[in-house]
């Protein structure tokens, strides 16, 4: 019955290698043999020999200020990419609500609202 329960023991623990890198699969397979160097060894060539892309050691884990900062150049850029189409959507809200919105920047006012915003003559009368 020993024998049954090792053999149990060793499969799941076979079943939870996750080989991220060359490192990380030395250690699983050192683990999995009890410190046994030789054994492990073997296991490893065994699974090393069809990952010869495997990379020597882990990515490092992103940053917090990482994250963020690629998320906030996403939006960032999915803004300039879609100005345009953002502008003809505020248009259409302005001119849902009336023009009661104010324009957006660079936007050239109608001859109408200047004349009301501006009641002053002009300077050379």
């Amino acid at each position: 019955m020993k024998w049954f329960t090792n053999n149990k023991k060793k499969l799941e623990m076979l079943q939870a290698i996750r080989p991220s890198s060359k490192a990380t699969l030395k250690i699983q397979c050192l683990m999995l043999c009890n410190g046994k160097v030789d054994e492990a060894e073997k296991l490893y060539d065994y699974f090393a020999k069809d990952m010869p892309e495997l990379p020597d050691y882990d990515a490092p884990v992103p940053t917090w200020f990482d994250n963020t900062k690629d998320v906030a150049n996403g939006i960032v850029s999915w803004l300039g990419q879609n100005k345009d189409t953002l502008a003809q959507g505020y248009e259409i809200l302005r001119g849902i609500t009336g023009n009661r919105l104010p324009p957006l920047f660079g936007a050239v006012p109608d001859a109408q609202a200047t004349s009301v915003a501006n009641p002053l003559p002009p300077i050379n009368e």
